[in-house]
């Protein structure tokens, strides 16, 4: 709602809050009294919630109450507030008054209309200008702030700014490289160092001696490494084989029936490596328990096996890089695929990688961590992506 009562310059008496409870302003506008049977009609000279003060020619006794109907001319529109005043003092034409019943709906009312006078916008152009040309605010609230910092100030603005900006790029980069693990990285799910090695088992249950001093870690062709003793396991199926029994001596009996044992010597295929799946100790075996393993003599013999879900084969096919870390050996191995196949019990992929710098003998048998890296789709046409 804008505009409309025309008035002279109007002017704004503003009061410190500790010397006056209700800010008084000055609004062109006129009262009209009711006092004894007439109409007193009077210019209304300011104005508060508390109060108002007024320009009459009659005189009014201090203390006297009279019937007071306030008028103000809102462009067309006549806006009517009536009230009970009391006069409390007196000088001249100048006569003082409070109001005395003023409801709350009224003082609502009357607190608009000096807000929205005191804002400008209930007032002509003039008014307006007049209004903005004012101190709105008492001298003890107008103060100014300081805006020139000093270089500490300045520094520390510059550090902190610094220390937001690491801290949101370091979580970007942490936030980048987790996606890019999700989406270009597969995991093997198992893997272990191996070599073409030769696996001596014990053939049957029965007593192992091992020939070789401990702590020996190569043999030569040749070298009798532990000797064996088993029973001899013997089946008769046939009348052939019944009269074959018959034919032989005593002792060969005994040992066909398993009353003997017979003593194996295991000799060393190559010149190899030894490793010992578990300590040297002499003693009763188990049907197909390791016994030791030979290693040749070669720098890349040690390679890695791996294994991978069967539904991650079509992300097999685009390797950028292999990442192995191995257990027990100290920073991370590149390696390439060099062989695959198909485990028929687990039904998982295995992986045959070729580290690119030769393992130590002492990672045999050792858990890795194998990491393939596929290549972005942006760089695959490049050379080594």
């Amino acid at each position: 709602m804008s505009s409309a009562i025309n008035s002279p310059a109007a002017s704004v008496v503003h009061e410190a809050i500790d010397e006056r409870q209700y800010v008084r302003t000055k609004m062109p506008a006129q009262v009209v009294l009711e006092s004894a049977g007439a109409s007193v009609a009077c210019q209304i000279e300011d104005i508060s919630l508390g109060g108002l003060s007024l320009r009459a020619a009659q005189q009014l006794p201090v203390g006297s109450l009279h019937s007071a109907s306030i008028q103000l001319n809102l462009n067309q529109v006549v806006l009517k507030i009536d009230a009970r005043i009391k006069v409390t003092t007196q000088t001249g034409e100048v006569i003082g008054a409070q109001f005395v019943d003023l409801d709350g709906q009224k003082r609502d009312i009357l607190r608009y209309i000096i807000s929205a006078y005191m804002s400008g916008e209930l007032v002509d152009v003039n008014g307006l200008f007049n209004v903005m040309q004012r101190e709105n605010h008492i001298k003890q609230r107008k103060h100014k702030l300081a805006t020139e910092r000093s270089l500490r100030e300045r520094l520390q603005a510059i550090a902190g700014s610094a220390l937001y900006l690491l801290a949101g790029l370091a979580i970007a980069s942490v936030l980048v490289f987790k996606a890019y693990l999700l989406f270009f990285r597969v995991a093997a799910t198992q893997a272990l160092v191996s070599a073409d090695a030769h696996v001596i088992s014990m053939p049957e249950n029965g007593y192992v001696k091992f020939l070789v001093p401990a702590g020996t870690q190569r043999v030569a062709a040749g070298q009798p490494i532990a000797t064996v003793s088993t029973q001899l396991a013997t089946s008769f199926t046939t009348p052939a084989d019944l009269q074959a029994l018959a034919e032989i001596s005593q002792t060969d009996l005994q040992a066909l029936l398993g009353r003997s044992l017979i003593e194996t010597t295991i000799a060393s295929p190559c010149d190899c490596y030894l490793y010992l799946p578990k300590a040297m100790v002499d003693g009763y075996g188990y049907k197909f328990a390791e016994l030791a393993h030979l290693i040749p003599f070669d720098d890349n013999s040690l390679f890695v096996k791996a294994s991978f879900p069967f539904d991650k084969l079509k992300d097999l096919n685009n390797i950028a890089s292999v990442e192995m870390q191995v257990f027990g050996v100290s920073g991370a191995v590149s390696g390439q695929v060099v062989g695959s196949a198909l485990d028929p019990l687990t039904q998982q992929l295995l992986l045959q990688i070729q580290p690119d710098q030769p393992l130590p003998l002492a990672a045999y048998q050792k858990p890795v961590a194998v990491d393939l890296f596929k290549g972005l789709p942006l760089l695959s046409g490049f050379s080594g992506y």
